[in-house]
């Protein structure tokens, strides 16, 4: 705890000596990621926290230190080498023994022939959806996370491991189309600190075919293909396009077989206002998750099976139960270098809630935190069976 408090001073401390760095951003859902100015960049990230847990008599303390490196390299004319890999090392209370969970979230490489051709051979972290807090037609999502830092949805699609597969891309004016195949490596999961975990990212062979294109009217569609050796194939829809100049409306659907014919879709809207705050309202249905009747008889059941559906749909990245709503909203600028973000997520079958709040200060190469988490339901009920009631924690991130 010491050492991690001396950390978090020496950064705020070094904060108007560090040079200027390119920042990281996500990728374009449809597209390959932006190759960055600089080859290298990596950052350092503490967090101190304090939880109440659900019984209401006892706090736990929690610490957090991590290391987040990128690379993205040009090796020869048409090649490049891309490696992101993560580092967490959590633990509880003053004295608790340390986890130590490593992400290899990329590790490919890239070429190039011509400027509208790519194929790239390795672990790619490729994330595919419009929707902000659901993503059914993101498919290479199950398995991918081995470590959870926030609930925000930026963190959840950035911080995680990718497939291992070959993937080529041809681009064209307005429209790109895609083929992935990712072989199967392993068959079980790995908690091993250091392990690549073959068995989450590649537990099957798997295939994707991804058909872009922008449309009138400021539309962009995007149709998907996606199968592996055990499943039916499912089909994949997105769709987005401006309402008017404040409000973009968007819809994700997926169907397939499973054995029955099962549907999963995620729509919203996000308005913008003036002032740069964006708010997003989205509603979410999995056809594959608990109906009200089925989530009722899973709480009444044996407490292991409860507890291993919940794991089951935690590893999928998918809803516990049929129907629930996501409220996000963001403020980039409420003052200058101070961003805010807030999340709400609701549970229409058992009525639980969770809330998530972020207040970020952006230095020269600091950033500065505030977060604030509560969960709320019945016991059992999605967010009411949470360990934690309720949670804050303060964050120093430092780039290099």
């Amino acid at each position: 705890m010491h050492k991690l408090c001396c950390l978090l001073l020496g950064l705020i401390g070094h904060a108007a000596l560090a040079n200027d760095i390119d920042a990281l951003v996500l990728a374009d859902l449809t597209q390959e990621e932006q190759v960055k100015s600089s080859d290298m960049a990596w950052f350092v990230e503490g967090a101190l926290g304090q939880a109440r847990l659900q019984n209401g008599s006892s706090e736990q303390a929690t610490q957090r230190l991590s290391l987040d490196l990128r690379l993205d390299k040009s090796v020869v004319a048409d090649w490049r080498v891309v490696l992101t890999d993560r580092l967490d090392l959590a633990w509880q209370g003053w004295q608790g023994p340390v986890s130590k969970i490593n992400t290899l979230k990329e590790a490919y490489l890239s070429w190039q022939p011509q400027p509208d051709l790519a194929v790239d051979l390795g672990r790619i972290n490729t994330r595919y959806g419009v929707a902000q807090g659901y993503n059914p037609s993101d498919f290479f999502r199950n398995g991918a996370l081995r470590s959870v830092v926030s609930v925000a949805p930026a963190s959840l699609r950035e911080n995680r491991q990718g497939a291992v597969m070959l993937r080529g891309q041809k681009l064209w004016s307005g429209g790109a189309i895609t083929t992935i195949l990712a072989p199967k490596l392993a068959e079980q999961a790995s908690h091993q600190s250091f392990s690549p975990d073959w068995g989450a990212s590649n537990p099957q062979t798997r295939y994707l075919l991804a058909l872009s294109q922008q449309g009138p009217a400021s539309l962009a569609g995007q149709v998907l293909l996606f199968g592996d050796a055990d499943a039916e194939p499912q089909f994949g829809f997105n769709l987005s396009g401006l309402l008017n100049d404040a409000t973009v409306l968007y819809s994700e659907l997926t169907v397939g077989k499973e054995p029955a014919l099962t549907y999963r879709m995620s729509s919203g809207f996000t308005w913008t206002f003036a002032y740069k705050l964006s708010l997003s309202l989205e509603y979410q249905y999995d056809g594959g998750a608990k109906s009200a009747a089925e989530w009722q008889a899973l709480q009444q059941g044996p407490i292991s099976d409860y507890w291993r559906y919940r794991g089951e749909v935690q590893s999928r990245q998918a809803l516990n139960t049929q129907r629930a709503t996501m409220l996000y909203a963001s403020w980039p600028d409420l003052l200058p270098s101070l961003e805010l973000a807030a999340l709400w997520r609701h549970d229409l079958i058992d009525s639980s809630d969770m809330a998530w709040f972020e207040a970020r200060y952006h230095f020269k190469a600091l950033d500065l935190a505030a977060q604030w988490q509560i969960n709320r339901g019945d016991p059992l009920s999605v967010y009411g069976a949470l360990p934690q009631r309720q949670s804050g924690m303060l964050l120093a991130k430092y780039y290099f």
